[in-house]
């Protein structure tokens, strides 16, 4: 039988209701078989932290483990990913608190994985839905591993909320950096030079929460700057050549631009 672990990250800004939701998509799921491995990142609304207490409780979640001050998203999935390797399972799955999982999210990719044994870490294909306005978007990823490699140079080619990994990925390849702002972004290229081994389903597995104000909160100097440096790394590593260097610098500029100006790049070239 294979172990299965999904592992989720709590911060201050997670809101009851929207966690729920989350967690319902998990319990909900057609492939039972699984555990959740809960951390918070820093302080949490009491009414989040009763929440979790009970479903501890109820034997609904395999643990529930707080820090008492914000280390970042990579930190925390370095902890959950530490105590998941310790107790031997096979796959780890990632999960955002305010995402929704479609129903065969996990039968899938691990179907998946378990005919595909060369793949060391399995993504898919997210829909945005704008709390705001009510817009959906697909976002489609590559399927094969070269091109997922090529298509590096133009943007992320995985979604990170989407990917589960077999738990060998951490031990062979390394862990996410904590001093990274793109932490999966930088795991990617990390992975890759390494010789993980990639793959994206051709379908929705992770409903993605934006709304109006998700673009102009993006306007990160310091990050744009971690990315375009990373993306000249991996154009240098995988020989992308002039492109690559272009669209870095365009990335660069894409992420500085008005959040409006993003919010129609996003929409319509992505």
């Amino acid at each position: 039988m294979n172990k299965v672990a999904v592992t989720l990250s709590l911060y201050k800004n997670d809101t009851i209701s929207v966690v729920k939701e989350t967690m319902t998509s998990l319990f909900n799921q057609s492939h039972e078989n699984f555990d959740i491995f809960v951390q918070c990142d820093g302080p949490i609304s009491s009414d989040l932290e009763r929440y979790f207490h009970a479903l501890l409780l109820q034997n609904s979640i395999h643990s529930f483990q707080k820090y008492p001050q914000n280390m970042g998203l990579a930190y925390s999935l370095n902890e959950l990913i530490d105590r998941v390797l310790n107790l031997d399972y096979d796959y780890i799955f990632r999960m955002d608190a305010d995402d929704i999982c479609t129903p065969d999210r996990i039968k899938h990719q691990l179907q998946y994985l378990n005919t595909h044994p060369e793949v060391d870490i399995l993504g898919g294909w997210i829909e945005e839905f704008n709390t705001d306005s009510g817009e959906r978007q697909i976002i489609r990823y590559p399927q094969e591993h070269t091109n997922i490699l090529h298509h590096m140079q133009k943007r992320n080619p995985m979604a990170h909320v989407s990917v589960a990994f077999r738990s060998s990925f951490f031990t062979r390849f390394g862990f996410y950096n904590p001093e990274s702002k793109n932490e999966d972004f930088r795991l990617w290229v990390d992975a890759f030079k390494a010789g993980a081994t990639f793959h994206n389903l051709q379908e929705v597995l992770v409903k993605v929460r934006t709304n109006n104000a998700f673009y102009s909160r993006r306007k990160n100097k310091q990050r744009a700057l971690e990315v375009m440096r990373i993306k000249f790394e991996a154009t240098r590593l995988f020989g992308f050549g002039l492109k690559g260097y272009i669209y870095a610098v365009a990335h660069y500029l894409l992420f500085m631009s008005p959040g409006l100006v993003k919010q129609f790049i996003y929409k319509f070239f992505r």
